[in-house]
């Protein structure tokens, strides 16, 4: 009994003296979530209907985009990406396919790096991501020399969603 209670105490000391994320300054800590930056892009034609959804006409699928960047030797590095369905936290929904792209951890050590874009037949886009460095969090993203609209409803609460609209 007694080393079930020494135990115990040790795992209820090093549980709340553990520094967690952004609190008390200092950086992280074993116990703090590992935060990765990662964007969630929707592709909508001008009529609002989802080209990630396979129902749509003229739409994407994952093998007719590529998504890449280039190192400082201009060699072509391909990204890894995912099509995420839509989306419901409790009663609200998110009902748009998106683009996830989620190791963007070379963007913390060279931000200026562009991700480029080729959806289908269409001509390659730059992508430009700005960081919030406090929260590594995608703060903005240019799609060429326009900025891509962020989504500022519900949905903000729980993941960076853009849109880019054809």
């Amino acid at each position: 009994m007694k080393k079930f209670l020494i135990i115990s105490t040790l795992l209820f000391i090093v549980s709340v003296g553990c520094k967690k994320e952004n609190v008390g300054g200092g950086g992280l800590c074993a116990c703090s979530p590992v935060r990765r930056p990662e964007v969630n892009l929707v592709i909508k034609n001008t009529n609002g209907d989802d080209l990630l959804n396979d129902k749509t006409t003229g739409s994407y699928t994952k093998d007719r985009i590529a998504v890449y960047r280039k190192d400082g030797n201009s060699n072509v590095i391909p990204m890894d990406f995912a099509i995420r369905p839509g989306f419901s936290y409790g009663n609200e929904k998110f009902n748009f396919n998106s683009l996830f792209l989620g190791n963007l951890t070379f963007l913390q050590k060279t931000p200026a790096d562009v991700i480029y874009l080729k959806l289908g037949e269409k001509e390659v886009r730059e992508l430009r991501l700005q960081l919030n460095q406090g929260k590594y969090e995608v703060e903005k993203v240019m799609i060429g020399n326009e900025e891509a609209v962020k989504d500022s409803g519900t949905v903000s609460r729980y993941a960076a969603v853009f849109y880019l609209i054809q």
